[in-house]
């Protein structure tokens, strides 16, 4: 019994490291993505139990200063108004039990390290969404849930920073127009 155990706990950490996401899998409505040049970052949502006053501070830079760079970085220019797309970030803080192994941005093998200790079992973690609406139609278009990030105390900001990276690294690259293809007008 005892060398079936190893076994199944490496299949199971295995099976989870060789699943595939397909890259657009947060997209969450249809969009017509080639004429999206420019975003905003409209505001960021902190709800549940309470955070310091530094932390949300904290939160409310962080989010709009890490995602604004990584869409300028995919190739979209940042305006303060008339933008095709805007962002919005949400931040909750609740109490979970056992969250999953790939919850954590600290990945599967920290995460297994941790699951002994009696307080990782039940405690208060951070949770961040990050949804993406077109302008025009304040249709929501792109989505990325990631529950139980990071435990509430082991907020840093490197892991907030670390965290809202993660949250963006599959939104496409901006579609670059070749202006001397025919129109199709």
């Amino acid at each position: 019994m005892k060398s079936i155990l190893p076994l199944l706990v490496a299949i199971i950490v295995f099976s989870g490291c060789a699943t595939t996401t397909d890259p657009n899998a947060q997209f969450v409505g249809s969009v017509d993505f080639s004429p999206l040049d420019q975003f905003s970052y409209k505001h960021t949502l902190i709800t549940g139990m309470n955070f310091r006053e530094s932390e949300e501070l904290l939160i409310e830079e962080m989010s709009e200063v890490v995602l604004s760079s990584e869409l300028r970085q995919r190739g979209f220019e940042q305006v303060d108004s008339d933008a095709d797309f805007y962002v919005v970030t949400k931040w909750k803080k609740a109490v979970s039990s056992y969250p999953s192994i790939h919850d954590s941005i600290d990945g599967p093998f920290e995460s297994l390290g941790r699951r002994d200790n009696p307080s990782y079992k039940f405690g208060s973690r951070l949770h961040l969404t990050v949804e993406i609406y077109e302008a025009g139609t304040n249709n929501l278009f792109w989505r990325n849930d990631l529950p139980n990030i990071f435990d509430a105390t082991q907020f840093t900001e490197g892991r907030l920073i670390e965290s809202l990276k993660h949250a963006i690294k599959n939104f496409p690259n901006r579609i670059e127009k070749d202006p001397n293809l025919p129109s199709i007008e």
